[in-house]
């Protein structure tokens, strides 16, 4: 029976393979690109064994010890691209499948065959440049692509049941970006500033600590992002903002954030800063835990920093970060006041593209009240970049 399944759909292949074959040999204006990247990394996590409650901490362990053998902070990927010139406009399409390591729900809580990016490009140096379609936002973007845990692991995530990716240094000095529906117009103003601003699917809330509100947005308006950078000879300066509306059920109200975020380059040694200030966006996902169990939005804050050096192939890093949450309607004592991280990493790279990694990370949630959760974990990890 496989057989004859098989025979039924081998000439409908043999006719698509063609069809791209003909494609490709009538337009030579095409270009075409492959490119991935596949990690694992193994985990070990010391839990917190207090017996202490954080309420909506992001994802800490507690009692025994865990590990795992799981995706890092940047997904296992595969991205398909294509790009012409039409009228002096530069057009590319590109494709990502992002589905991770790990056979679990991914971060943005949708689920693995949803960690995906597909959009379009198209513009010139005096029109600026149009995205469509569903890839990272805008806000908070230059931090999370500072963060070097994008070659490692950083904060671990419900380690015994991994996510799609690990957390980086999300909810502990900034807020991760995700993937958006958008329409995006970006330009160059003079040779050294630039700007961005467009239109997104509004984002429905989610809770993963348990304790925040579950709702449809409403989508009665497009969510609006935005950036204004400046880049010098060795480094730049941006700011990002957020704002969509959220329907509760005790009525709406407007998530809002806005960032800083700076990084010098100096020789072979990096620095960045960034801190972030928001009502009702989340504190470690865009509207994930970010208003009460009845809707009443919760304030967050926070500042990440980060120095890292490299010495031939080897790069040496170590970062810091503390976000901060405020009470809102009914949250308890319990609810999670602060959460801090400090990591080291360690990344050798070999042949440009096959990457060693170690890590250590310390995390720590503490509530209004004062308890505490703390975990510490250790990573080796292993990436193939191509």
């Amino acid at each position: 029976m496989q057989k004859r399944t098989a025979m039924l759909y081998l000439p409908a292949l043999m006719a698509s393979l063609f069809s791209a074959s003909a494609f490709a040999e009538e337009d030579k204006k095409w270009d075409f690109n492959f490119n991935g990247y596949i990690n694992a990394h193994a985990v070990y996590a010391n839990c917190d064994e207090s017996g202490n409650v954080v309420a909506g901490n992001a994802l800490l362990c507690t009692g025994d010890n865990a590990s795992s053998v799981s995706n890092g902070y940047s997904p296992a990927s595969f991205q398909f691209s294509a790009a012409t010139q039409r009228e002096g406009f530069d057009i590319k399409a590109v494709f990502a499948y992002e589905p991770g390591t790990t056979d679990n729900t991914a971060f943005n809580g949708g689920g693995d065959n949803r960690a995906y990016r597909a959009f379009f490009t198209i513009g010139n140096a005096d029109f600026g440049t149009l995205k469509v379609g569903r890839d990272y936002g805008v806000f908070g973007i230059d931090v999370v692509l500072e963060d070097m845990a994008l070659g490692g692991v950083g904060a671990t995530a419900s380690v015994r049941s991994p996510l799609n990716t690990t957390l980086g240094a999300a909810g502990y000095g900034y807020i991760f970006a995700d993937r958006l529906s958008q329409i995006t117009y970006s330009r160059q103003l003079t040779e050294n500033l630039q700007a961005d601003i467009g239109i997104f699917q509004p984002l429905d809330s989610v809770s993963f600590g348990g304790n925040g509100y579950v709702g449809d947005s409403g989508s009665e308006r497009p969510g609006v992002h935005g950036r204004i950078r400046y880049n010098f000879e060795k480094g730049y300066i941006s700011s990002t903002f957020f704002n969509q509306r959220v329907d509760t059920q005790i009525g709406a109200y407007n998530a809002t954030g806005v960032d800083m975020t700076a990084a010098l380059q100096l020789d072979n040694t990096r620095l960045a800063f960034s801190a972030f200030n928001t009502e009702g966006l989340g504190y470690y996902g865009l509207l994930i835990d970010a208003a009460d169990v009845n809707g009443t939005p919760r304030d967050s804050s926070g500042w990440f920093t980060q120095i890292t050096h490299k010495i031939g192939n080897t790069k040496l890093g170590f970062n810091y970060g503390v976000s901060e949450v405020d009470l809102a309607g009914v949250d308890t004592l319990a609810q999670v006041e602060q959460q801090t991280k400090a990591s080291l990493g360690v990344y050798h790279t070999l042949w440009n593209m096959f990457t060693v990694s170690t890590e250590f990370s310390n995390m720590e949630a503490e509530s209004h009240q004062g308890d505490t959760i703390k975990n510490n974990a250790i990573s080796v990890g292993l990436a193939l970049s191509f």
